[in-house]
């Protein structure tokens, strides 16, 4: 009679630590899934901006675009500069902080910010998305990554 308790006391602490074990992998997958999604940064385009702005002026809006170059313009932390999308779709940015090291002509930025108006965006934050183009020593004229060189090589606005 006690060698039957003692299995079934034993096989009642194994399906509690089984039960934990599906509970704490079920939480741990929960929580990785969540901070994955999280993660993951979408951006309309300025075309897509144009589109879609309406009456959503109020809205939070993460665009992502080339800054134009020859339009950023400093004053103390306040830079204003346009950006363009893939099919010559412009708007404008005012941005007030420290802008990312790489910023400059040619250089694709993700912008988080409000609308005050149709194509102008007031910037919460300015990011640069890394290319997915390499080129190990000099790049080909007339590549992206040339006209990013360009403009890195380029006096930086005053200021910075």
């Amino acid at each position: 009679m006690a060698l039957d308790f003692r299995s079934a006391r034993l096989s009642s602490r194994r399906a509690r630590l089984v039960l934990l074990l599906a509970v704490a992998t079920a939480a741990i997958a929960v929580l990785a899934f969540k901070a994955a999604s999280s993660s993951v940064s979408y951006y309309v385009t300025p075309e897509e901006f144009a589109r879609q702005i309406g009456d959503k002026s109020d809205a939070r809006w993460r665009v992502g675009g080339r800054v134009v170059p020859e339009t950023i313009q400093q004053d103390g932390k306040t830079v204003a500069f346009d950006i363009q999308g893939e099919h010559g779709e412009k708007m404008s940015i005012t941005y007030s902080g420290v802008v990312p090291n790489l910023f400059g002509p040619s250089a694709f930025v993700v912008i988080d910010g409000t609308s005050d108006r149709p194509g102008h965006l007031d910037a919460s934050s300015v990011v640069i998305k890394h290319e997915n183009e390499f080129v190990s020593g000099t790049p080909p004229a007339g590549s992206i990554s040339s006209d990013i060189l360009k403009g890195l090589a380029s006096p930086t606005p005053s200021g910075r």
